[in-house]
């Protein structure tokens, strides 16, 4: 087996413990698309709305997304989960 085969295999697994940990030490990371895509139409639509109003708006930041339904939604995310429950 030559050397560069030996690094090539593991640089690729250290690529995958290092995209393991970041999984793991930064949270989940379906969790963060579901919450960038939400289910909820109120939500979808709040979304859509400030990113035609903000291009520096980047509904993948948490910190975006809440300033995002404060101002829209004029509510907290929790509220609009519940509010869109009532639909």
């Amino acid at each position: 087996m030559s050397t560069s085969y030996f690094s090539m295999w593991a640089m690729l697994i250290l690529m995958a413990f290092g995209a393991f940990g970041g999984l793991v030490i930064h949270g989940n990371l379906l969790g963060s698309i579901r919450e960038a895509f939400p289910a909820s139409t109120i939500k979808q639509e709040a979304l859509q709305r400030c990113g035609r109003m903000d291009a520096q708006f980047s509904r993948f930041f948490a910190q975006d997304r809440e300033t995002c339904y404060r101002a829209v939604l004029g509510a907290s995310p929790q509220a609009a989960s519940n509010a869109a429950g009532e639909w």
